[in-house]
């Protein structure tokens, strides 16, 4: 077989392709487990898709030196912080830039050592192969391991002023209702939050945290507020007093709904009412374009495929879709808002089929192996392209630091920008993979490929690590404000940009420091680590389920989660996974070490 075309202006071709890059090997695996942590964190601050949410979520009050210092610099501090939220988005900001930039290597290294004939073999083999087991079988636990999970309301408990059924689950909030202990603000564990609150419709606790002076437009995870919370689930009497109160009615959530559209969307007239009277404005558009009036206005024949949609999202919550009520009340919630001077924008049948196509929940977890699988795809066509075309090599320069900023900046930002009003990047797990998002990922994917065979990359990249993680801080702070108060996109997407490219060369610097040498343990855990990530999920939402009403703190219910996830899917993969074809298919085969008797 003819030998491939080489990227790069060096000889040291045939040296570099023989080497065993321990260091990224253990990174690679440090992104994997990294996302066990991050999906043990997510029960414990508010987020309505995440199927078990905790009683115990705490929250913080900012320090008064640090929201002082932000003011100084143009920034809002919020008045509370989650250790959990701020965990996740510090986790989130890298963890998958930094897989598919190593990906991006080891892919280049397969292609310079076998060629591109047997990387796609050993691509669809260590990849696709998963890809099409494991979804299904994901699936499959979803729903078999997590029932338990599934019927607790995230974050919502109690029955609605419609009397919605309510679960077992419900009693110890209930109980907590009744008690109505004194809440005090230095113990944010005892007091229930503002957002779930709402969703219960507990108005004795809006109560409280509005005399506390709790931020009433507090956001969630998908930066949605307590009022648009109590829309979606029809608390009426919560959302009145949200509004008296002087909640902001005209707040955004991630996909540009209002509390008017939820309560739109889900039928709640009372709700809808309350908030044209409010003032709330009926003309917002979300961000495919629709307004209000148009999620409503449609024959229902031709909308309820969106909400059978909708409902299985949904259904993980505790929240039922009551068919019935939603037809009958969509047209009179359609005359309200034209009698309140509500326009059309344009018809949502084909944004929303594009956003199932693109967003609906068809690879969960694995979602980043689909994309990986195009990157894959790209890679080859284009370097046979290359091959055949016989096109130059790039100059060194491109992408050895520092000229290299002057292209990787600039990409990844209007990316990120186009991306999501949030920090770090999106996720879309649909069955076409959302051309920005993809692009996003294929610059880190393609720089970390053009960085094989590169000097600078394998001796300097990250070389400054500890001044790398430190200036990490700055943008880390400003970007959770800046999501907090959605003050300014593009300084929001510049800081998501600064924080991912240097906790990248931080952890590569670390990781080349101490983990350069080979270490069985660590190369153990780096070959484990794709099925402890592929099989963690169901049992993490299993064991949320379960711990999210022990009386005990967060961060014990915590460690317990993904400790008790971790250990059993190791001895599982010791014992029943390694050193089959399913290991084979994962990692490669393995052989068992025979011990000699003396």
């Amino acid at each position: 077989m003819e030998r491939p075309p080489n990227f790069s202006q060096t000889n040291e071709a045939t040296a570099t392709v023989a080497q065993r890059y321990h260091y990224l090997d253990a990174l690679r695996a440090f992104a994997m487990l990294l996302g066990i942590v991050l999906h043990g964190a997510l029960s414990f601050f508010p987020m309505p898709i995440w199927p078990a949410q905790d009683l115990h979520q705490p929250a913080f009050d900012v320090p008064a030196l640090l929201a002082a210092f932000l003011a100084q610099v143009g920034l809002e501090a919020p008045e509370t912080f989650s250790p959990y939220e701020f965990m996740l988005h510090a986790i989130h900001g890298f963890r998958l830039p930094l897989f598919f930039l190593v990906s991006g290597f080891f892919t280049a290294m397969l292609w310079r050592k076998r060629g591109l004939r047997q990387l796609a073999k050993h691509r669809t083999k260590r990849i696709l192969l998963p890809l099409a087991i494991f979804v299904p079988l994901t699936w499959i636990l979803m729903i078999v391991a997590n029932m338990e999970a599934f019927v607790v309301p995230a974050g919502h408990f109690g029955e609605n002023e419609k009397g919605a059924a309510t679960t077992p689950r419900d009693e110890p909030a209930r109980q907590a209702q009744q008690e109505r202990k004194p809440r005090a603000k230095n113990n944010p564990e005892a007091a229930i939050d503002i957002g779930r609150a709402a969703g219960m419709g507990d108005l004795r606790a809006l109560e409280w945290h509005i005399q506390a002076g709790t931020d009433l437009n507090q956001r969630g995870a998908d930066q949605s507020t307590p009022v648009m919370i109590a829309a979606v689930f029809g608390r009426v009497e919560a959302a009145k007093v949200l509004i008296e109160a002087g909640a902001d009615l005209n707040l955004k959530e991630k996909d540009g709904s209002t509390a008017l559209i939820k309560a739109s969307f889900f039928a709640h007239p009372e709700i809808v009412e309350a908030l044209l009277e409010a003032d709330a404005d009926p003309n917002i558009k979300t961000n495919d374009g629709a307004t209000a009036l148009d999620i409503v206005r449609g024959p229902w024949e031709d909308i309820r495929w969106v909400y059978d949609h909708v409902g299985e999202l949904l259904a993980p919550t505790g929240l039922i879709l009551d068919y019935e009520r939603i037809r009958e009340t969509r047209p009179q919630i359609a005359e309200t808002l034209r009698e309140n001077g509500a326009e059309e924008g344009h018809g949502v049948g084909l944004d929303l089929l594009i956003l199932m196509v693109f967003f609906a929940p068809v690879f969960h977890h694995l979602w980043f192996l689909y994309y990986l699988i195009w990157l894959v795809a790209g890679f080859i066509l284009i370097t046979w392209s290359i091959g055949k075309l016989k096109l130059k090599a790039l100059p060194d320069r491109l992408i050895t630091s520092p000229v290299c900023w002057l292209w990787l900046l600039p990409a990844t930002f209007l990316l990120q920008l186009l991306m999501k009003k949030d920090f770090g990047p999106a996720t879309a797990t649909g069955v076409l993979p959302w051309p920005p998002i993809l692009l996003y990922y294929a610059v880190f994917f393609f720089f970390g490929a053009l960085c094989f065979e590169r000097d600078w990359f394998n001796t300097k990249a990250g070389k400054l690590w500890p001044l790398s993680f430190v200036l990490t801080v700055p943008p880390l702070l400003a970007g959770l404000c800046l999501v907090k108060s959605q003050q300014n996109d593009e300084l929001l997407a510049a800081c998501s940009v600064a924080y991912a490219w240097l906790m990248i060369l931080g952890c590569i610097g670390f990781f080349r420091y101490f983990f350069s040498g080979e270490n069985p343990r660590i190369r153990y855990l780096s070959d484990a680590s794709y099925w402890l990530y592929i099989m963690h999920l169901s049992v993490i939402m299993y064991l949320q389920s379960i711990v999210s009403t022990w009386n005990m703190p967060s961060f014990p219910k915590f460690l317990i989660v993904c400790v008790a996830t971790t250990i059993p899917l190791l001895l599982i993969y010791e014992f029943g996974v390694r050193y089959t074809f399913i290991g084979t298919m994962l990692n490669g085969r393995r052989t068992r070490t025979k011990r000699v008797k003396t």
